[in-house]
């Protein structure tokens, strides 16, 4: 159910460069009903979310970041617990390659505005795998 939220809420990125509202609220309620009914510690809910509130301060005071993205990876704090941080440094990871690679091969400039949710998504996803 989250990877194809996830998906859906990528592809939306990829096209608009931003994403809705009401695409964010399905994670948002999700999110909450899974941490409720797996009965996770407060602990453990809050120190996901702390990636989130980290990239929605910076989009914020910055402007450099999108507020979707952060909603999305405050989401995936409440259902991974502190796994988030590893899934918001892979997502970096991801995009910072990514980035290299375009600008090595001059398809981008150095101010181009590339998706993050589109690399948070695929993270997620290998992090899900790596649980299984």
């Amino acid at each position: 159910m989250t990877a194809t939220w996830l998906l859906a809420s990528s592809v939306m990125d990829i096209r608009k460069r931003s994403v809705p509202v009401w695409m964010l609220l399905p994670g948002g309620i999700m999110a909450i009903i899974v941490s409720v009914y797996q009965q996770s510690p407060l602990f453990d809910i809050l120190g996901g979310m702390l990636p989130g509130i980290v990239l929605l301060v910076t989009a914020l005071v910055t402007k450099k970041a999108g507020y979707g993205d952060g909603m999305v990876l405050l989401f995936l704090g409440i259902l991974s617990g502190r796994g988030s941080l590893l899934v918001f440094a892979a997502g970096l990871l991801l995009i910072a390659f990514f980035s290299l690679v375009l600008l090595a091969l001059h398809k981008v400039g150095r101010n181009t505005r590339i998706p993050f949710l589109p690399f948070l998504t695929a993270a997620w996803l290998l992090w899900c795998s790596e649980q299984l």
